[in-house]
């Protein structure tokens, strides 16, 4: 860059950066200075100066800025400020350190002593300057002397090399209020060769540099918490799709089909196929509140319950009192569970079923008429210790169909927030009733997303279909 002549003829280099004269330029203090020595001529000259360096330091946080904006991983941050420092200031040694205030101790993260990087491995006790810093939150600078009489002290050592440095100058890393570390730069030909302008400015830069490596990490950490968590929901979906029935029942005369697709990486709706004696098969469907991880763990917790009191009782109606009672018992924190737990006896095609706050099934004869099943009141469990649970009967008619299912499929909405609604559920059915179960149950899922087109389905979708041959 070419250099502007001094009032008395002397050149001088007109930018800041990088630098090259041998004494620190503080041409604020010199303008100053001239302008109290009644030097008018001078002064004007050291105030262009200062202005010509403050808009080359305004260049330089510019920059260094712009590029921290495109890094998220933590050493190419620590790599692109030690390199911009190093072709800033006056200093042959830049080093970049991480202090960790537990055990007292600092990281070298970055290090270059004349133009060589330096791998500096291991922490290592704080030496008494950086402490200085961590101390007082505030830049500090030495000279020879002083520093002289610490390493004698045994409390700093040369890092790295073995020439002694004339200067050294550290500022603090701060996140708020709180130390993470510390940038220094080592002169290791003069003294005081940083002035409170090189002070300013490598103060701007690192807090420029904490403030993305605080990003940087709160991404990683993000991060990690969230491959973390994408692993715990991988494991809880898979023991989620381990205890869903495997296989359709079997039993002459009927057909069985089911789908499940949940709103997220788990679910809270459930099904299942209890077989209770060679003629009769429980059937259950169930729906928790809430969704994601917690409803899938309620989900779990009610499918055990259901199934250990089907064990104990034949009578769907006190298996559901049962399985209230237990989750009554327990600190739910406002979770519930809707279920519909039917008793099909295959022989007869007599369906006990009992009800706690669930839709009721949908049923159709072999004509496509709809058959309306009594209902009372039924509640969801695990609210009140008292529930009201609904307890009916119907036959399903040779050549019928009957449909279980969650309210994901009757309230899936659209774009305009419209819900796909009962009367659409029945009109599919009655569409489709001459196919396979499992391929109504196909029908149901595609007929949802064709409703919602771009909406991602909010809530869990469950369909369970039985169909009785006309004998």
């Amino acid at each position: 860059m070419p250099r502007k002549p001094h009032p008395d003829g002397r050149k001088v280099n007109s930018a800041v950066l990088p630098k090259t004269d041998n004494e620190p330029q503080d041409f604020q203090a010199q303008a100053l200075k001239a302008e109290a020595e009644g030097d008018w001529k001078t002064s004007a000259y050291f105030y262009a100066r200062a202005a010509e360096q403050h808009a080359a330091e305004l260049s330089l946080i510019n920059s260094v800025q712009e590029g921290l904006s495109s890094k998220l991983e933590m050493q190419a941050i620590y790599d692109l400020v030690g390199d911009k420092l190093r072709d800033t200031f006056n200093a042959q040694v830049v080093m970049i350190s991480q202090y960790d205030p537990l055990t007292n101790k600092i990281f070298h993260h970055y290090a270059i002593e004349r133009g060589q990087h330096l791998h500096i491995p291991g922490w290592e006790p704080i030496d008494s300057s950086r402490f200085e810093i961590v101390r007082t939150h505030k830049p500090f600078m030495i000279n020879l002397a002083e520093i002289i009489r610490v390493i004698e002290a045994r409390m700093m050592h040369v890092v790295p090399g073995t020439k002694l440095p004339k200067t050294w100058m550290g500022v603090p890393m701060l996140v708020g209020n709180e130390v993470k570390g510390i940038v220094s730069l080592q002169n290791l030909d003069q003294e005081n060769a940083f002035s409170q302008s090189d002070i300013n400015l490598l103060t701007t830069l690192t807090n420029s540099m904490s403030q993305s490596l605080e990003n940087a990490r709160l991404f990683s950490e993000t991060q990690r918490l969230l491959n973390l968590l994408e692993g715990e929901m991988e494991i809880a979906r898979q023991t989620q799709q381990s205890i869903l029935p495997k296989q359709l029942p079997s039993y002459p005369g009927y057909d069985f089909g089911s789908l499940i697709i949940p709103a997220r990486a788990v679910c809270g709706d459930f099904y299942d196929f209890i077989p209770l004696d060679k003629q009769r098969l429980g059937i259950v469907i169930g729906d928790v509140t809430d969704k994601g991880l917690p409803a899938a763990l309620f989900m779990a917790l009610t499918f055990s319950l259901v199934q250990a009191e089907t064990g104990r009782s034949a009578d769907p109606y006190q298996v559901l009192h049962n399985v209230n009672r237990h989750l009554h018992k327990m600190d739910l924190r406002g979770m519930f569970v809707t279920l519909l737990y039917c008793v099909l006896d295959c022989e007869t095609g007599i369906i006990q079923y009992s009800r706690a706050g669930h839709v009721p099934p949908i049923v159709l004869d072999k004509d496509g008429s709809f058959i309306e099943v009594p209902m009372n009141r039924g509640q969801p469990l695990g609210v009140i210790e008292e529930v009201q649970i609904d307890h009916q009967q119907f036959t399903l008619p040779q050549g019928g169909m009957v449909l279980l299912y969650s309210d994901g499929l009757s309230e899936a909405a659209d774009s305009q927030g419209r819900e796909f609604g009962f009367q659409r559920v029945r009109q599919e059915l009655f569409a489709h009733r001459q196919k396979s179960a499992g391929i109504i149950c196909q029908k149901l899922w595609q007929a949802v997303q064709s409703h919602s087109g771009e909406i991602q389905h909010q809530d869990d979708f469950t369909t369970v279909v039985i169909k009785r041959g006309e004998g």
